[in-house]
């Protein structure tokens, strides 16, 4: 794996052109909404100041408080909320904007940086596995286990890696909205370049909620479908 920072792309989303022998099968990048959710849980905390701010209402209206004192210690908890929620999401929308996600026929490469891009490369063949999980805002993410010799950083690779996973790291494609027609691409890479099949469910799963949950599937060997 290689990890390196640059300042010109050739080709977007890649540092230097490719070599002979080398092509793009697939680029994307991440939907911000999902981002938004499922790394920086803006929709999770926007339930928790929902909450707190309407346990507060009732509690001051229930001991007599007059309606322009309950606005008065709302208007705080109010701007609090609308000021934390859009730096989340302006966090996420910038992640999402300056990442983009690249399958070739060798390799994975994630671009990603907001003040300096970072390019990392996963050769194919130095995956041992990977999984599928649909969600129900429509995206889907795409978590690949690479081969125990391969060294990874978490805070290099995150928020595209598996969240909480220091022991064992695993990039993803995060949130993009043709997981399944990216995960058919990947099969039929690996089987067409002669690799061994990666272990691991790239099949199409039931769809689970956007939510913080990291959890995919494993299953058989990954065959082309």
């Amino acid at each position: 794996m290689a990890v390196r920072e640059y300042e010109y792309e050739p080709i977007n989303g890649l540092p230097e052109n490719l070599p002979e022998g080398e092509s793009i099968v697939w680029q994307g990048a991440p939907r911000w909404t999902a981002l938004a959710n499922r790394v920086f849980q803006v929709r999770t905390l926007a339930l928790y100041f929902a909450a707190l701010i309407g346990i507060h209402v009732v509690y001051k209206l229930m001991d007599g408080a007059s309606s322009s004192h309950v606005w008065g210690g709302v208007s705080w908890q109010l701007t609090l909320a609308t000021v934390s929620l859009g730096l989340l999401s302006g966090a996420a929308w910038l992640y999402a904007r300056s990442t983009v996600y690249t399958l070739t026929n060798k390799r994975l490469v994630l671009r990603s940086g907001v003040a300096t891009p970072m390019m990392v490369n996963l050769p194919l063949e130095k995956l041992e596995s990977a999984g599928l999980r649909l969600c129900s805002d429509g995206t889907g993410d795409m978590l690949f286990t690479p081969t125990s010799d391969t060294k990874l950083y978490y805070m290099l690779l995150w928020p595209h890696v598996r969240l909480l996973g220091f022991r064992k790291i695993q990039p993803l494609f995060r949130g993009i909205p043709d997981a399944q027609n990216v995960a058919r691409l990947l099969a039929e890479t690996v089987r067409s370049e002669g690799m061994p099949a990666l272990d691991g469910d790239l099949s199409a799963m039931e769809k689970v909620q956007a939510t913080h949950h990291e959890s995919f599937a494993s299953g058989q060997p990954v065959a082309a479908g």
